[in-house]
Parts: structure tokens; C-alpha cells; sequence
């Protein structure tokens, strides 16, 4: 069975091998620790209580906290022999790659993570930002996050009472760990450690990491379950990519307001899709590109006027006027019903919501039947 696209099998050679010996043993036992703890994780996330309250849910992801806690120390451990076992540019070029890899900017920011909970005795909680529902006694997962590091206790952050964690791990949590889900960090730091030396993997019959991908649970949509598959924020970028050069749902669309974000100018109106009409948002930069491709598009002007868009040079026009001149519709309108109407910012939350979940953006873009 082929491996995943750039993952190395056993006798690939690694980034930094280690000759035989004791301290190469010691690192192959941590590795085997690293990758059974991430397993007993993936696990926890379908084990851990879910409370059900009017309104609200109450999660408690203790056990998922503990076994993390074992992966960042085997992690930690394995981290720490490098450092000692490489010498001269090597290991000059092992711990550069804590500021210059992706994978390793991680290993290097859950330092912060084992630390205080090792020598501060502040273990760091995590949120789950859903949940997912199924039968049995395994019923509810929940999706481990690691807080933002502007969260975390006031007491470990850089400079704080307990802070025992070297600024640059520090950095490396704000900028590559929190945010983000616990499993893909995780991953994240078995895929450093096995690019390091691979052959120090235990692997399976086929040649895979032994335990990998993860078992399926409950899954309604993409989940990073091995290190060589796409995180989700990828696999997100690449459905993005495969939608956006589709046709919209529907007859024809017609553009109603235009509001700015973050530089972007945002469209949003109605797509008709024969027996009604259904809101939708996306950019100009789309629209143009669905426009040159032939799909209809007209846009309603303040004056009443029904008027079909075309597109020059890239340039949305209603007739000789560039659509980014002309006085739409709609406008924002306190407490109001329709999408078209209501504020800047809950348009602005809509279309993130939609580049962050590319499922939602697909219900928009599949071809009409």
C-alpha cells in the first residue's frame, strides 16, 4: 500500500538519523510513548462528558487534557535528546527549525503547554467549539481547541508569576498552536519527529505509522486523522479551490448591496432558484469570474433599475458605469428581516463563516440540477 504524499517509510533518510546505541533505543521507545498517547487522545474525544442544560452545554474534557499531557511529555523528551544528541551545524539546524518549519514551530510552542504543567502546575484547559452527536455510548464527540494565547492563565505567559518557558516557545503558541485543533497539533509534532528519522517509527505491516490514519468516529465532514493528511484549514483552502470554479446554484443572481471587508468588496443579494429565492454573499473578484463565465447576474440600483452586470477587464460594469460606482438597493436597515438589509458586520461574519467552513460555501456553488 503506497504512503501519503511526502511521507517517508522506513528507510527514507531522515533530516537528523541517529547511529545505534542506547540513546537511540531510548528515543525509539518515546516515539512508540508519542504516537500511543495521540492515539489515547483521539479516543478521550469521544469519551469525555457532555452535559446537556438549557442553552447551553457543559463539556468536560479532562480526560482529553491528560493524555495530551502524556504525548507533550514523551514530545518533550524526544525534543530534548535531539538537542543533546546532534552537535555542530546539526544541531544548529535541528533547533533553527523551531522558528523556520511549520511542524517544528509547533513542537517548539507546546513546550509551553508541558511546562506549566510540569513546573507551574497550571495545566492549560481546552474549549471545544462544537460538538457532534451520534448512538450509543459513545455519542458525543467533542473537538479539543487549544485556547488563544492572549487566554491562557495570566500567570504563565511571558513574564508572569510562573512563567518557567523560554520567550521563544511563547512566541511559537501565539503564532502556531493556539486556535488550533489539539489532534492536528499533535500530528503536527509526530510528523516533525518522523521527518527527523524515520526509521525510528514503529510502523505497521504496510509500512504506515503503527495506529495511523485514526479510526473513523462520528464524522460529518473532514478530519486530519494521520499526520501526512491535510489539515483542515488545507483541506478547506483546496475545496475552496475546487467550488470556487463552479457555476452558482440557480437561474441568475441579483446583486443587491456591496459592503467592504478587509479589503475585499463583498456582494450579496438573491440567487433565483425557480420555485424561490435564496440569499447569497461572495466577492467581487468571484462574481467577475462567474460573470465571464456566463452565469447571469443583474444588479437592482437605487433608482429601480434592473440592470445586467457585465464584465470588462476584470471590472464588473452595469452597462458603461463600473458597478462599484453605481448606488444599489439596499442598505443597512435596523432590525430588518431581509439579508440584504441587515448590518456590515453581520455580513462581514457570514462570508468568514463561509471561508471557514467550505461545506457552507458548497451550498452555494453546486450546479443546478
Amino acid at each position: 500500500m503506497p504512503l501519503n504524499s511526502g511521507q517517508p517509510d522506513a528507510t527514507t533518510p531522515g533530516l537528523f538519523p541517529i547511529p545505534p546505541g542506547p540513546a537511540r533505543e531510548k528515543l525509539r521507545q518515546k516515539y512508540r510513548a508519542l504516537t500511543d498517547a495521540v492515539q489515547r487522545v483521539w479516543i478521550a474525544t469521544v469519551r469525555s462528558d457532555v452535559e446537556l442544560h438549557p442553552g447551553h452545554f457543559h463539556l468536560d474534557c479532562e480526560q482529553v487534557v491528560n493524555d495530551t499531557a502524556a504525548a507533550l511529555a514523551a514530545a518533550r523528551t524526544i525534543d530534548t535528546l535531539f538537542v543533546e544528541l546532534l552537535s555542530g551545524p546539526d544541531r544548529a539546524r535541528y533547533v533553527q527549525m523551531w522558528t523556520d518549519d511549520p511542524d517544528g514551530r509547533v513542537v517548539r510552542g507546546v513546550v509551553l503547554v508541558r511546562n506549566a504543567e510540569i513546573h507551574a502546575h497550571t495545566p492549560i484547559e481546552m474549549g471545544s467549539p462544537r460538538l457532534v452527536s451520534g448512538f450509543g455510548k459513545d455519542g458525543w464527540r467533542v473537538f479539543p481547541q487549544w485556547h488563544e494565547y492572549g487566554d491562557l492563565p495570566p500567570e504563565i505567559q511571558k513574564g508572569g508569576a510562573q512563567d518557567k518557558t523560554a520567550p521563544g516557545a511563547h512566541d511559537r503558541y501565539r503564532d502556531s498552536v493556539g486556535g488550533r485543533l489539539v489532534i492536528e497539533t499533535l500530528m503536527a509534532v509526530v510528523r516533525f519527529f518522523d521527518r527527523c528519522d524515520p526509521s525510528l517509527t514503529r510502523r505497521a505491516d504496510d509500512g504506515d505509522i503503527e495506529g495511523f490514519p485514526l479510526v473513523a468516529f462520528i464524522e460529518h465532514e473532514y478530519e486530519c486523522r494521520h499526520p501526512y493528511w491535510p489539515t483542515w484549514a488545507e483541506f478547506n483552502e483546496q475545496l475552496l479551490d475546487r467550488w470556487t470554479i463552479m457555476a452558482p446554484t440557480g437561474r441568475g443572481r441579483q446583486i443587491r448591496r456591496a459592503v467592504r471587508a478587509d479589503g475585499t468588496t463583498l456582494l450579496v443579494g438573491w440567487t433565483d432558484l425557480g420555485f424561490h429565492n435564496q440569499s447569497f454573499l461572495d466577492s467581487a473578484e468571484q462574481v467577475a469570474w462567474d460573470v465571464a463565465g456566463g452565469f447571469p447576474y443583474t444588479a437592482a440600483t437605487k433608482a429601480g433599475e434592473i440592470l445586467q452586470v457585465t464584465v470588462d477587464a476584470e471590472i464588473l460594469m452595469l452597462g458603461d458605469m463600473p458597478l462599484a460606482e453605481v448606488e444599489l438597493a439596499d442598505t443597512a436597515t435596523a432590525g430588518a428581516d431581509l439579508v440584504t438589509e441587515r448590518s456590515d458586520s453581520d455580513l462581514v461574519s457570514w462570508w468568514k463563516s463561509q471561508l471557514g467552513n467550505a461545506f457552507r460555501y458548497r451550498d452555494h456553488r453546486r450546479p443546478a440540477a
